[in-house]
């Protein structure tokens, strides 16, 4: 019994694939074009805000009870001098560089699924920002979700990790990028919960396309349910009808 669930659990790994030729009973179910939904891009925005603002309160408190020694941001100033400006500008480039780090460890699980080196686009459309593509592949759920989420578990974790050794003067650097990482996960963690709704046997793009297999694998009602609801909302807001 006890090594039947031992190959249980190892055959998860094999759900972890990429195909360039789907099966001939897949369909496609969805395309999630963001250029299409401008007032759901509007809803991430303002939850990313939220996110940065939350994590950035939070890991501020945390840093403070690890490092006694840190003074960390007690407030916010609005007015504008020319020093502030150059600290803005200073931003910019630990800004860059959490982006591409984002983005290269989505790139880096893409590649390991297929061989394949991914293709990064510089897009204006949705959030923007910079993103990965690698067309004519079709990713399995599991992983999908691990190229997906891994950006935002693997930085957060080493952030945690190097919050009690980095250097004094590198701590409110460490926190304002874990609180950008975050914010800029938003997207990530958003579609992740669909597709964790979605069959087990799904195939997805990094394009937005979804493929599902016309056989059904006993997809769950309540999974059905929520993935519907999630559709109607985001209907909702563009003033389109969902579907179901």
């Amino acid at each position: 019994m006890r090594r039947k669930k031992i190959i249980r659990k190892g055959a998860d790994w094999k759900t972890m694939k990429a195909t360039r030729v789907l099966p001939e009973s897949y369909s496609l179910y969805h395309h999630f074009d963001v250029t299409k939904y401008k007032k759901a891009t509007w809803v991430v925005i303002v939850l990313g805000l939220l996110v940065f603002v939350a994590s950035f309160t939070f890991l501020n408190n945390l840093a403070r009870t690890l490092r006694p020694e840190y003074q960390p941001v007690e407030r916010l100033h609005f007015e504008l001098t020319l020093e502030r400006l150059i600290v803005v500008l200073r931003l910019l480039v630990p800004m860059a560089v959490i982006a591409i780090v984002h983005e290269g460890i989505h790139a880096s699980c893409l590649w390991l699924f297929t061989h394949e080196r991914p293709t990064f686009v510089a897009t204006f459309e949705g959030v923007g920002g910079i993103g990965v593509r690698l067309p004519s592949w079709y990713f399995s759920r599991n992983a999908f979700l691990v190229a997906n989420l891994a950006p935002v578990f693997s930085m957060t974790l080493a952030g945690l990790l190097l919050l009690p050794i980095v250097a004094h003067r590198g701590i409110g650097l460490l926190v304002f990028g874990l609180s950008l990482n975050l914010a800029g996960s938003t997207t990530d963690v958003i579609s992740s919960i669909y597709v964790c709704l979605l069959p087990a046997s799904v195939y997805v793009t990094t394009d937005g396309e979804i493929h599902l297999s016309q056989v059904g694998d006993g997809d769950p009602k309540w999974k059905r349910w929520l993935r519907s609801g999630m559709k109607w909302i985001l209907a909702r807001l563009e003033g389109a009808n969902g579907e179901g």
